[in-house]
């Protein structure tokens, strides 16, 4: 509908809440550094915890954890290397996108959509063309034909909230804010690392397992890769070689359909614009 020189408008203006303000050089700043305070000293004893456990394992515990961890290590190496997962996703692409290429259901599928989209595109844009022409050829001899008054109402509401006040619960949250820039959430794990570093039974126990343990994961890391990687590949090649022929038959169809669509859209289009031109200038005219 065209602007009218009158119009109604409600203005809603709030002012957002300021962020707690933690350097203030007063007391939530104070807060603040307590709070990074604290978590220095949480930190460190984190990390003294971890280090005394780790002094404290056996050769039992790292020959438990070599095994496990080298078998994790082999497994993941196994996996990603050229003989797991690429060689597998590699195989699987290449067949996959010979079957897909041959799939019966992509031209037809392709030409079904297509016909569907630019029907329903071609339509849709003859509609609206032509119904902007019907508007503007509709307006003039409806506010023509209005007759009337002028009339206009214009509420203006503002509401600015109160001003709010630091209250403790802002020391509260700045203190908080000062403990999590500096928390250390790894530093009961850095700690443990350097106490096994430094426990000569665990390190000779842990290094007596690592390695025949890594080379068995990386073993069954390449055959669980390469069967990962040739189904992934299958299925990526697959959608690629369907993609080409159905994209293909798409738009052989699309375009035939969008031109047919399109001129009985216009043909629609331009009575209703004119219908709702003339009724928004009959009601712009009855109200000057």
């Amino acid at each position: 509908m065209r602007a009218s020189s009158f119009v109604a408008v409600v203005i809603l203006a709030f002012t957002p809440a300021c962020d707690v303000d933690c350097f203030d050089d007063g007391e939530l700043e104070a807060a603040y550094r307590d709070g990074e305070q604290a978590a220095l000293a949480a930190n460190a004893a984190a990390f003294d915890r971890g280090r005394v456990q780790g002094l404290s394992l056996t050769r039992e515990d790292g020959a438990r954890d070599g095994a496990a961890e080298g078998y994790e290590a082999g497994y993941r190496t196994g996996y990603a290397s050229q003989a797991g997962f690429p060689a597998g996703y590699a195989d699987g692409y290449g067949r996959g996108s010979s079957d897909g290429f041959v799939d019966p259901t992509a031209c037809s599928n392709g030409s079904a959509d297509g016909f569907a989209d630019g029907d329903f595109a071609g339509y849709q844009a003859g509609y609206d063309d032509a119904h902007a022409g019907g508007f503007e050829a509709g307006y003039p001899p409806g506010f023509t034909d209005g007759a009337a008054t002028c009339g206009n109402a214009t509420a203006v509401a503002r509401a600015t909230p109160d001003e709010t006040k630091a209250d403790p619960d802002d020391v509260k949250l700045c203190f908080r804010r000062g403990y999590e820039q500096i928390e250390d959430p790894t530093a009961f794990d850095r700690g443990l690392a350097e106490g096994k570093r430094l426990n000569p039974d665990y390190r000779a126990g842990y290094e007596s397992t690592f390695a025949p343990a890594f080379d068995r994961g990386k073993r069954e890391g390449v055959t669980a890769g390469y069967s990962d990687g040739w189904n992934d590949g299958y299925s990526a090649g697959y959608a690629v070689g369907y993609a080409t022929v159905y994209d293909g038959c798409y738009s052989g169809s699309y375009s035939p359909a969008y031109e047919a669509a399109y001129e009985d859209g216009w043909n629609d289009g331009w009575p209703a614009g004119y219908d709702a031109g003339y009724a928004d200038g009959y009601a712009d005219g009855a109200s000057c």
